[in-house]
């Protein structure tokens, strides 16, 4: 669905990632609309600072153009 959309800068957390980045919803939508409607799927975050939690892994924060979350895995989301 194309439309005119809002960007929101977003926090995720995951297991082993904190993701912060944009989220693209509906034009005066809400955030947790749009992801009530993405249950067993991925959502897009644009603009994308990946930052790994645990120590297992060596690399470091990267940027990334676009990420996508499983919407199942998301332990914590926040706006920013």
């Amino acid at each position: 669905m194309k439309g005119p959309r809002d960007e929101v800068k977003v926090r995720v957390k995951t297991e082993s990632y904190i993701v912060e980045g944009t989220v693209h919803i509906m034009l005066g939508g809400r955030l947790s609309d749009y992801m009530s409607k993405h249950v067993d799927k991925f959502i897009p975050i644009t603009e994308a600072e990946v930052i790994p939690i645990s120590k297992s892994f060596p690399e470091e924060k990267r940027k990334r153009e676009v990420v996508f979350i499983n919407v199942e895995k998301i332990e914590m989301i926040e706006y920013l």
